[in-house]
């Protein structure tokens, strides 16, 4: 169960950015989000709240929406941004939280320098804060 919006929870601009990304650094982030449709999508229990999504229902829309907007080139949020970028470095680098071994270890020599592109492209502190501004945490007991 989450609790209430925090009261220090930021209005988000929904302006959308263009960010540039190669066809290579796109098909890297819908290869990672698509993880969570599959082998890594039990861990919206953890990563939906930090993402500010209360249900699966939510995750699953959220998800598939950047997915979506990525693999078609369409523009984001800079939240929405945060959330896909959040979401791929996890997915690529954690077997705990994503698939990362999933994606074999023959394929990092090949996948790095892109993720790392990807990273220097999308990443920013504003972005940070978004995500820390929009996370959604459980109730204390």
């Amino acid at each position: 169960m989450l609790c209430a919006e925090p009261a220090w929870r930021a209005m988000t601009n929904l302006e959308r950015v263009a960010i540039d990304l190669t066809d290579e650094e796109r098909e890297l982030m819908v290869l990672a989000l698509n993880e969570y449709a599959g082998t890594a999508q039990h861990t919206y229990h953890l990563l939906g709240p930090v993402l500010g999504q209360s249900d699966q229902h939510e995750w699953f829309r959220l998800i598939g929406r950047l997915e979506s907007a990525i693999e078609n080139k369409e523009p984001l949020s800079d939240l929405d941004w945060a959330r896909a970028m959040f979401l791929t470095d996890i997915s690529f680098g954690s077997t705990l939280v994503g698939s990362g071994l999933r994606f074999g270890r023959s394929a990092d020599e090949y996948w790095f320098p892109i993720l790392r592109s990807i990273q220097e492209k999308v990443s920013t502190r504003e972005r940070f804060q978004l995500l820390v501004q929009n996370a959604s945490f459980p109730c204390a007991e």
